[in-house]
């Protein structure tokens, strides 16, 4: 009797680890902290601004998962929040990321919940200031997550991805609501946007309203040798203000020049108006209507290097420089530069 109750113990308290071991989440997070110092502060992230200040590069904890629920079917699931820690006047420590439920078989990936639309996912790895004071967005609009979407992604289909990104209009914004344009955005991938797989990688995206506007998006990347490029093209349109039309273009390259040190060079400019500086710049123009402005651009390049302290930790920094214009038909509102520098710290475990 006694053999058999720690016969039965010891087979439950098995069963109980592994099923503990097949669904425990994996927990992760990156810590990024950059002392910066701008002459405005149209391109500062989280805690940054005017002079010289302490910027939240994005720090965060999340929780992701992959729980097989039989041979052809799995639940996968995320749930990831930035951290704030940087600025003392910091109400929320929290705000929310990527946070999704779904399924993933054959079939490819169905998730419901807030995240990055598929639109972005055409970036690919073009941005190599990504996160910081000079992220890609601060040119184009289209880098954004959402909540109350649903997110199919493929199977590979030799190589090539296909994405696509809905957001439900009554949940997000309630029945009543005057939306321009349609929730979607869509994308098709092709090749490894890390390029180190495969040496290239395609990509094509389109928006058809997300955010308020309606994009065309191509990026190419390629690796030389050792010289990493990548180049993208964006048309932008503001379905709300239609002046607020048009595109641009970055390229960029990166070369490692020993075993822990990348440099790395940006130039980059856009017309739309639609990008976050010429947004933040508008913004700053009291009275003005921005169904009034003719010209919008902001140039932008920037150099610098990436420092490997481990394969968890490195030191980053940069020099870049922004340029607007801003001008409505009576007159010319804005034409400044804006300096920054800028040297951070990111940890990922």
């Amino acid at each position: 009797m006694k053999k058999s109750i720690v016969a039965s113990s010891m087979l439950l308290a098995l069963l109980g680890s592994t099923a503990v071991q097949a669904e425990m989440p994996t927990f992760y997070g990156a810590m990024r902290l950059a002392v910066t110092d701008a002459d405005t502060s149209f391109a500062s992230n989280i805690g940054g601004g005017e002079g010289t200040t302490i910027e939240n590069d994005f720090s965060l904890v999340g929780i992701k998962g992959n729980v097989a629920l039989n041979d052809a079917l799995a639940l996968v699931y995320k749930a990831e929040v930035m951290v704030r820690g940087e600025d003392s006047a910091a109400s929320n420590p929290f705000s929310s990321r990527d946070t999704y439920l779904g399924l993933k078989g054959g079939f490819g990936q169905l998730t419901f919940g807030k995240m990055g639309s598929a639109f972005w996912k055409a970036e690919g790895g073009v941005d190599k200031f990504n996160l910081t004071n000079t992220d890609i967005n601060r040119l184009f609009s289209g880098n954004s997550r959402y909540g109350d979407m649903i997110s199919y992604i493929s199977p590979k289909l030799g190589g090539l991805t296909l994405m696509g990104t809905y957001q439900l209009e009554d949940d997000a914004y309630g029945a009543d609501a005057d939306v321009e344009g349609d929730l979607y955005s869509v994308s098709a991938l092709y090749g490894d946007k890390k390029l180190a797989k495969k040496n290239y990688f395609v990509a094509l995206g389109y928006n058809a309203g997300l955010g308020g506007d309606e994009a065309y998006r191509v990026t190419g990347q390629v690796k030389l040798g050792k010289v990493k490029l990548g180049a993208m093209f964006q048309d932008t349109k503001d379905l709300n203000f239609e002046n607020l039309d048009g595109s641009g273009f970055v390229v960029d390259a990166a070369y490692p020049l020993t075993d822990v040190i990348t440099l790395k060079v940006r130039y980059g400019q856009d017309d739309s108006g639609n990008g976050k500086y010429a947004g933040n710049v508008m913004k700053s123009l009291a009275g003005l209507n921005k169904g009034d402005v003719t010209k919008a651009e902001v140039t932008n390049y920037a150099v610098g290097a990436d420092y490997k302290l481990s394969k968890a930790a490195k030191l980053y920094a940069h020099y870049s420089r922004f340029d607007a214009e801003v001008a409505t038909a009576a007159a010319k509102l804005y034409d400044e530069g804006d300096n920054i520098f800028t040297m951070g710290l990111h940890y990922k475990f």
